[in-house]
């Protein structure tokens, strides 16, 4: 389960918007499942899962089977000039402890609109809703991966409007704004963590070429708490500057680079500043087949372990992602992902102390089709968190609490 927090930093985001323009009228139909041209679609996926550390605790660790379910539904209406489109995820896990039971559900909800209002103008508008149990591996600005929380069950919703005008054929001006809120449903974590964020993002891409653009990019983000912590520190605002670049070198190898600098200020006084950086090679090497390395350097608000002494923390990130079509029926997947987070500025005055941590998180799986809509998946999950014990008033305290976890999953999946 992985839910997607962005800042939405990427320009090329703003370019692809501009490409989801083409006139076409559509009807709701049954067809083929394999139709790649149809409408709309829905999956059901049933199995069983062995975790070895429900809770991703480092003590009192509990481990066993517990039998899952997942409903997948996509649809999307295009008209002549609008595009809309719903994706909805539904997942349920029991028991979700040992010895109480209980159910762990999941929903993530999508939608989004686009509209061409003339050939040189385009407006979009998206909601995205999330309601999950955490721990999760948690993304940040250009997507790329930056940390590992652990907070219990939340209620994410994000809100992102967007409108894009092209000035020439090779000029385009865009402007994006989005909304996101954090409620957490254990009162002990969100009377220090429930937040909203508020983002703008300007930018100005310019098309070297069919296959380069370049873009220069400002962003704006104030994260408001609603328990500010000692004199607001919790509450920032930050700005960065970044120049983006896309090349397109064939159909099999692409490039996108970000490259600039964040400046975070707290309401307590104090700012953080850093590189901020995102880079992704994808080579697409067969049919189905796909090789892509993210490279990413971001300062974001403090994750949740930590957030009551410090405002900021610095995320470098490797994210390394492949896909391979052995045959027409089978289909492997890996995933490693590497994220070292350090801490800054503390909330209070005098503490000068920098714990870390680093976040490691592995997945291999396997799909077979016995038949279109009948096909069967194998997963394997790592993750481990690892953090050192930092000197706190003369004292070694665990500031965050470092585990380790194994998931493996069984299913079978119907697909319409």
């Amino acid at each position: 389960m992985r839910r997607r927090y962005r800042f939405f930093c990427r320009a090329q985001v703003c370019w692809s918007l501009l490409l989801v323009t083409h006139a076409a009228y559509a009807g709701w139909e049954f067809s083929a499942p394999a139709d790649p041209y149809r409408y709309w679609n829905t999956s059901v996926t049933v199995g069983g899962q062995y975790d070895d550390n429900f809770n991703s605790t480092e003590k009192n660790r509990e481990s066993g089977v517990r039998f899952s379910s997942d409903i997948r539904f996509r649809a999307t209406v295009p008209l002549e000039r609008f595009l809309a489109g719903v994706q909805y995820d539904y997942g349920v896990l029991y028991p979700r402890d040992t010895r109480l039971g209980g159910v762990e559900e999941t929903h993530n909800v999508t939608v989004s609109a686009n509209c061409t209002i003339t050939p040189e103008l385009t407006l979009g508008l998206s909601e995205t809703y999330i309601n999950s149990l955490q721990p999760e591996l948690v993304e940040g600005p250009a997507n790329a991966p930056i940390n590992i929380v652990q907070a219990g069950t939340y209620v994410y919703n994000n809100l992102v409007a967007n409108v894009n005008y092209a000035l020439s054929r090779r000029w385009i001006l865009s402007v994006a704004g989005a909304w996101d809120t954090w409620r957490y449903q254990v009162s002990s974590v969100a009377s220090n963590n429930d937040h909203d964020d508020y983002s703008t993002i300007v930018s100005a891409l310019y098309a070297l070429d069919p296959r380069t653009s370049v873009g220069l990019n400002y962003r704006y983000v104030q994260t408001i708490f609603v328990n500010p912590g000692p004199f607001n520190g919790l509450n920032t605002d930050s700005d960065t500057g970044y120049l983006s670049i896309v090349r397109q070198f064939n159909p099999e190898l692409s490039l996108t680079l970000n490259g600039g600098y964040t400046i975070q200020n707290s309401e307590n006084g104090t700012t953080s500043t850093s590189p901020s950086a995102y880079g992704d090679l994808t080579y697409n090497y067969g049919t189905n087949s796909t090789l892509s390395l993210t490279v990413g350097e971001a300062l974001s608000s403090a994750s949740l372990g930590v957030s009551q002494q410090f405002s900021s923390q610095e995320n470098t990130t490797f994210a390394l992602h492949a896909e391979h079509r052995f045959t027409p029926r089978l289909r492997a997947l890996a995933d490693l992902t590497y994220v070292y987070s350090s801490f800054t500025s503390p909330l209070v005055p005098g503490v000068s102390v920098s714990p870390t941590e680093e976040a490691l998180t592995s997945h291999i799986g396997l799909r077979y089709a016995f038949r279109e809509w009948l096909s069967a998946v194998l997963d394997y999950t790592y993750t481990q968190l690892t953090a050192p014990k930092t000197s706190l008033f003369g004292r070694s305290v665990q500031l965050i609490e470092p585990y380790n976890r194994n998931q493996v999953s069984l299913g079978m999946t119907l697909t319409y």
